[in-house]
């Protein structure tokens, strides 16, 4: 397995697509602070109809819902549909296949790499805001965020930060097994791009949890940390992706060779 996913990386990281998503989520929150602080002079963020007003400690979470939409609905799309559908398309499955793998493993050591991969991402777009936070923003000692009593310090708003930033790594890695399936049915990418948006607006206007979870991500991170989410559609959530992996998995361990 560790060959696989070593292989994988370097597969991932020799792609100029790859580099091309890192550069634009790195650039996206300059361009938010660019727009939303300098040029619009916007100093508070709304949580449920409260108000917070911007500072170095909780400016990371802050600047996501512009992102959220970004990455949800085009940028992970785009990132891995190109990483699952182009090698089936361009028979580059071919020779791995000759390898002695199971044929499981090679989609798993996939997923593994897309989701480290997007995880650095996410990182990336974390220390830049924390920068931009702590050059350009006020500096404060203690913080308030939604629905916590108490105020926080350095430390724990450090923690509830990287709770808020896995809570939005949990969703929207969501998104992978359903576009593992569409790769495997339709092998173009991009009528997985496409076809990974169309169900993710359709199942929005199917389900009002689902639209809250995926449009309102960071709203939903905030009351999660705060106490105040319905757990249940949260659970619900999980449980449904989980069963989607699988249904993806064992779709890609039947088919992969016949197609490819």
């Amino acid at each position: 397995m560790l060959r696989i996913i070593l292989s994988e990386f370097g597969r991932i990281f020799s792609k100029k697509s790859t580099k091309i998503i890192f550069l634009i989520t790195a650039l996206f929150p300059v361009l938010i602070f660019y727009f939303f602080q300098q040029r619009w002079g916007t100093d508070y963020y709304i949580v449920n109809g409260v108000k917070y007003s911007l500072n170095n400690l909780n400016y990371p979470v802050t600047q996501m819902l512009e992102y959220n939409f970004l990455v949800l609905f085009i940028i992970l799309p785009l990132f891995f549909s190109e990483s699952l559908s182009s090698e089936i398309d361009s028979g580059g499955y071919k020779m791995i296949l000759l390898r002695p793998f199971k044929k499981w493993k090679l989609l798993v050591g996939k997923w593994i790499v897309l989701v480290l991969t997007y995880m650095s991402m996410l990182l990336c777009v974390f220390l830049i805001n924390f920068l931009i936070g702590n050059l350009f923003l006020p500096h404060v000692e203690f913080t308030s965020y939604y629905n916590i009593n108490e105020k926080l310090n350095l430390f724990d708003s450090m923690i509830y930060n990287l709770k808020f930033y896995l809570i939005i790594l949990m969703v929207h890695v969501a998104v992978l097994p359903i576009i593992s399936i569409l790769s495997i049915a339709f092998k173009k990418t991009i009528l997985s791009f496409f076809g990974s948006i169309a169900l993710m607006i359709g199942g929005m206007y199917i389900s009002l949890p689902l639209q809250n979870i995926l449009f309102n991500t960071p709203d939903v991170a905030y009351s999660i940390i705060g106490g105040t989410y319905e757990l249940i559609n949260m659970l619900i959530f999980i449980l449904v992706t989980l069963l989607i992996f699988g249904v993806s998995l064992w779709m890609w361990n039947k088919r992969i060779g016949s197609i490819v």
